[in-house]
C-alpha cells in the first residue's frame, strides 16, 4: 500500500504546466486538491480515488474534476463583488473492475492499455474536438 502523497501531472498546454494535487484525506476515499493561492478553493482541481471489494471483484474508481469559475465583472456601484461560483466542471471518471483471480501483470496491462488509449488519434479527436469517428 502506498502512503498518500501529492500527485503531480502535466497539463496539455503548448508549454506543459505541472499541476500538484495535494492530499486532503485518505479515508474513506483518497481525495486530493490543487492548492493554488491565486484561485478560490471552489475553482481548484480535484482527484479522488476509492477501492472497494466484495471478495470476488475489486473496483478502483478514480475521478479528475477541473472546475471553472464564473468571471467576475468587478464591484457594482456600492462596492460589492459577488462571491466566487463554479460555472461548469470538466470531469473524467474511471472505474477499473478487477477480478480477484486476475494477476498483477493483467492489471498492469489494463492500466497501460487504458493510458495508451487516451493517446490514440481517434480518441484525442473525439475528446478535444468532439468528433466521433465515422
Amino acid at each position: 500500500m502506498s502512503a498518500i502523497a501529492p500527485i503531480v501531472i502535466n497539463d496539455g498546454q503548448a508549454t506543459p504546466v505541472a499541476h500538484t494535487f495535494n492530499p486532503v484525506r485518505s479515508s474513506p476515499d483518497a481525495f486530493y486538491r490543487e492548492a493554488l493561492s491565486t484561485i478560490n478553493i471552489l475553482g481548484q482541481g480535484t482527484v479522488s480515488m476509492r477501492l472497494s471489494s466484495d471478495g470476488t471483484l475489486n473496483r478502483v474508481k478514480m475521478s479528475l474534476a477541473l472546475p471553472s469559475l464564473e468571471t467576475a465583472t468587478g464591484a457594482n456601484s456600492q462596492g460589492y463583488t459577488a462571491a466566487p461560483k463554479v460555472a461548469y466542471t470538466n470531469t473524467v471518471n474511471f472505474e477499473f473492475i478487477l477480478p480477484s483471480r486476475g494477476t498483477a501483470a493483467q492489471r498492469k496491462d489494463l492500466r497501460v492499455l487504458a493510458s495508451n488509449l487516451l493517446l490514440n488519434a481517434q480518441i484525442i479527436d473525439a475528446l478535444e474536438n468532439l468528433n466521433i469517428p465515422y
